[in-house]
This record gives structure tokens, sequence and C-alpha cells, in this order.
């Protein structure tokens, strides 16, 4: 498959790559000598090498070294001060019914609340009653809303069935919606919910889940939540500029032969060839050579992160959605919606986006302005907790709790066995080959810009500032 704009290429491949991840150990015994992340690093991938492309079934050694560091991950996980609240939660929320049930009621919580209250104020609203006549009715209704607001449902079905008793004549033309809440399943959770929350063991799992961070819709999550976005929209204003002056690189060494630019947030038209599936079809920058107006070449595709991090859990969905792309058909023009408006593409340079097997065609890329972490993480935290939530590792936990005596490590054989078989834990099983690869395709915009100068000829800042 050829690619067009040689020089580009050539600037992407030279380009230094701050975010690489460090080799794993040389060997079993450097691996455990790293510590338990490498050592479970060290031996999934082992694990994927053997399967996947030796076609045989991985060495004893390496099952033992698995169940090992696995065993000391949950050891670890589990001491009270510095642990992983987390799987301390996990692990109460397995073990006691009444948490789990807790832990069940609490997921839906939220949607029972707005069932509840939206019920009552369709005849309680305070707005509503301000137009009625004084009375017992009115001041039973503003307590049914008072008890609702108060998030006192164990107080409001009796509540509600005190007032239908008293068979007030105002009363008629509210019993019917009465009943309705007083029968509603929803209020019934709440009210169980409620009773839950006073036991000891309910509120040490809650206090776990304070531990984990600030708790959704808090004012602490919202504020977490517009930093995060802040962030991301710094990435992407670096990085955009840094991909505008790369084109006009390209357009002053073209000299006029052909015309670059940048094009933001482009869309997938909606009819575009191929299923979703759960793939991208937002792309955040990218540069295409063409007149603005007429159909253009995709030449350069970037994805924008605020974090290395964020790179390796988007990867799956990239490859989809280039895979998507490349379904589209040579002889059309395709348009995308994008920031800058219209950007119609010819469907032959998307065909050039399929990856080659899972790893990235040359011309896409990542791009992040964060600050190279001083170790980047052999192991995700996203692999931990799905090795750590499968049930023998529970079990593990268990009887760790339960017992002076450690279980044996080779009690997390199902575990290992589970890795290499079962699809729910694929993602773990490529963990590092998928950061390896995402990582690698990463480049920070300044490197990218600075590349692309030395490339064409020209110092970074020539023109304008540096990004």
């Amino acid at each position: 498959m050829q690619y067009p704009d040689t020089l580009l290429l050539t600037t992407l491949r030279n380009a230094p790559r701050r975010y690489r991840m460090p080799p794993l150990p040389a060997d079993a015994e450097a691996a455990t000598a790293s510590g338990t992340d490498a050592a479970l690093a060290f031996a999934i991938e082992a694990a994927r090498i053997s399967s996947e492309e030796r076609g045989m079934p991985p060495p004893v050694e390496v099952r033992l070294l698995f169940t090992q560091a696995l065993a000391r991950l949950i050891q670890k996980a589990l001491v009270p001060e510095g642990g992983d609240p987390a799987f301390q939660a996990l692990v109460m929320q397995a073990q006691d019914a009444a948490v789990n049930e807790h832990a069940q009621l609490w997921r839906q919580r939220e949607a029972d609340q707005r069932a509840v209250r939206a019920a009552i104020n369709a005849i309680a609203h305070p707005g509503k009653l301000r137009r009625m006549p004084g009375g017992e009715v009115r001041d039973a209704l503003a307590q049914l809303h008072d008890l609702a607001a108060g998030d006192l449902w164990e107080e409001l079905a009796p509540a509600i069935a005190n007032l239908l008793d008293r068979k007030l004549l105002e009363l008629k033309s509210f019993q019917p919606a009465l009943r309705a809440i007083l029968s509603n399943p929803s209020l019934d959770r709440l009210a169980r919910g409620n009773e839950l929350l006073h036991l000891e063991a309910v509120q040490r799992y809650q206090a776990l889940g304070e531990r984990q961070g600030p708790a959704a819709g808090s004012d602490a999550a919202l504020l977490k939540g517009r930093a995060s976005a802040r962030r991301g929209e710094a990435a992407e204003e670096t990085s955009t500029r840094a991909l505008a002056k790369i084109a006009d690189l390209l357009n002053r060494h073209n000299k006029g032969r052909a015309s670059y630019r940048v094009v933001r947030s482009l869309r997938n038209p909606p009819a575009f060839p191929g299923e979703a599936n759960k793939a991208k079809e937002e792309w955040d920058a990218a540069i295409v050579c063409g007149p603005a107006g007429e159909a253009a070449e995709l030449v350069l595709l970037a994805e924008i992160k605020a974090s290395p991090a964020a790179a390796t859990a988007d990867f799956s969905r990239l490859l989809r959605g280039l895979r998507r792309l490349a379904e589209a058909s040579a002889e059309e023009t395709y348009a995308f919606a994008s920031a800058d408006g219209p950007a119609r593409i010819h469907g032959a340079s998307l065909r050039r986006l399929l990856p080659d097997g899972d790893s990235l065609p040359p011309h896409v890329i990542y791009c992040c302005s964060a600050a190279p972490e001083a170790r980047p993480p052999m192991l995700s935290a996203a692999s931990k907790a799905v090795l750590m939530a499968e049930p023998a590792s529970l079990e593990f936990a268990h009887r760790l709790l339960a017992g002076a005596q450690a279980p044996p490590p080779d009690s997390l054989a199902a575990v290992w066995q589970a890795l290499m078989t079962e699809p729910r834990l694929r993602a773990a099983l490529y963990q590092y080959d998928t950061a390896r690869k995402a990582r690698a395709a990463m480049l920070h915009p300044a490197d990218l810009l600075a590349c692309a100068a030395r490339q064409l000829g020209e110092a970074p800042g020539a023109s304008e500032d540096g990004p």
C-alpha cells in the first residue's frame, strides 16, 4: 500500500517518543526481583506470546510466577491502611449478603429517587400546594414532599398509608396517585436501602467507597470533572496549533503545488459503509491535502489525549474505527462534518487507514502534551482490577481474611486458566502489548513540530511561536 507525503511520514517516523513503554524484565528471575506489577506483567505477556505467536501453552514456571505475584497483589490490596479500598469493598460485597444487597440497591438509587420524587411532585409540589386552600390535606401533602426531599423513604410509606386511612373527603382526588406511590417498587427499594444504612458492615463498605474518591454527582466530583475537561481542552489546543504550523511548513515547502490544512473534530457521515460496532466515529484532528472546498486526501490523523494512559484505554476503539474507515470505496468522496465546516475526503485516502493487524498505520498518531511519567506502569490499573475481581481471587482474599495461614498461591490457578481462555480477560491478556503499541504512536506536539521543521529545513519558530 502506497502512502502520500513521504516527508510527513519521515517526520512521524523520526519524531522522538517520550511516552514509550519500558521493556519488560529479561526473564522470570528479573521479573520477580522487579516487584509484583512487573512480575505479573511479565507473566501475562509471556502467556500471550506463547499462545498467540508460538501456538503452545506457556511454561509451568510462568504460571507459578503469575499465581505467586497475584497472591502478593491481593495481600497488599487487603492491608487496611494503604491497601486498595475498591478491592476491599468488592471482597466485602462478596462475603456479606447485606452489603451485597446494599450495593445492588445503591446502583439504582438515583433512578428510584427520581421516580418517587416525580410522583410526589405531581401532587405535592410546593407550587401546587400554594394554590390549595389551607387545611389537613395540604399540610399532609407538604409533609410527604418534605420526607421525599429529605431522603426519609422509610418514613414516607407509613405517612402515605396513615394519610389514606384518614379517609378525608378533600383527599379523594389524590387517593389513586397516593396508592400508586405506596405500591411503587422504587419506594420499597429506597426504604430498604435506608434500613441497610444502619448496619455497621454497610457503613464500613460506604467508608471504603469514600476512600476511592468523590461520589458521583458531588461538588468534588464536578470540580474534578471540570479540571479534567480543562486538561483535555488544553491538550487539544496545543496539538491542533502544532498541526496547523506543520501544515504551514508543508505549504511553504511545496511552494503552492499543494494545499495542506488542519480539520478538527471530523465526524463520520451518517451513511458511511460498515458497522459502528463500538468503533470510534469522531476524529480529533487531521491534516488533509487539497484546495479548500474541494475533495482532499487525508494525510495525517491525530487523536489527542490529556494523558498517556488514556491512549491505551482508547486503542481498541481506534482500531475498530480505522477498520471501518478503510471500508470506504476508493472511487467515492465522503463528506465529513467537522468543527471547520464540511470536509470532503477521497475514499482512496481513507482506505490507507487500514491497520496492519493490531498496529496503527504510520500516519495515524496520538498527540499528548502531558509530562511523561517517571516510570510508566507495566501493569494497568484496569488489568489489576479485573484479575482481582475473578471469583478465585475473591475466594483467596476471603480465606486470607478468615484464617491465620495464607492459602497457597496455586489456589489462584483458575485465574490463570481464565486469562488464557476467557474473552472477559482478553484486554488483560493483551494489556502490555496494547500499551506498547499505543504509546509507540504517541508524540508530544512540540517534538512533532520540531522534527517537521528540521525535516523541511526550517527552524521550529521561524514563522510563529512554538506550541
